[in-house]
């Protein structure tokens, strides 16, 4: 009886685990293979984080914006934040950011850390909207900003992202003429 509830349990388990896939690995299948009549160059944006530079896509998907390409890069945008960056070059792993807590948690697998980061709400400034964010370090206090740039037509020119202490932004900006 204990050996087959185990069994049951592990079955429920590995099925919980494949059936649950995340949004990200359906956004890989849609990025645009630049087949058919879709201009998939509209979509583009580029990157730049971390001494890397790469052309994205965007994907919407559910409440929120996946931007993607065809080498498995992929950085998950909620609306307001980076929430999600992986497939980077290098030893970052997957970048993760819960928003669940106050202060919010920035996870960073690679470095097998994880960052408190303070935010006030966010405020229009300008063109745009900007959140300011703090991470108390043992030695000093690390600006974590975020940036959302909006142009006059309401469309979003750039996105800048800090995800780790002391290390410059995640930015994002569009390579499509987005129109005014």
């Amino acid at each position: 009886m204990k050996q087959s509830l185990v069994i049951i349990i592990s079955v429920l388990l590995l099925a919980a685990c494949t059936v649950r896939a995340p949004q990200l690995d359906m956004a890989r299948q849609a990025i645009p293979s630049g087949g058919g009549d879709v201009d998939v160059e509209q979509f583009a944006w580029q990157m730049t984080f971390n001494d890397t530079e790469a052309r994205l896509y965007a994907i919407t998907v559910g409440p929120g914006i996946v931007f993607a390409n065809e080498h498995g890069l992929e950085v998950a945008f909620d609306g307001w934040d980076v929430v999600i960056v992986s497939g980077m070059p290098g030893t970052l792993g997957v970048i993760r950011v819960d928003k669940s807590t106050q202060p919010r948690v920035h996870h960073v697998q690679g470095l097998n850390e994880s960052f408190e980061v303070d935010c006030e709400p966010p405020m229009q400034a300008g063109g745009g909207w900007r959140v300011r964010c703090q991470h108390r370090g043992n030695d000093r206090v690390y600006a974590m900003n975020h940036v959302i740039d909006v142009n006059s037509a309401g469309r979003i020119t750039r996105i800048e992202a800090s995800l780790i202490p002391g290390v410059g932004p995640l930015v994002l900006t569009p390579l499509f003429d987005i129109g005014e």
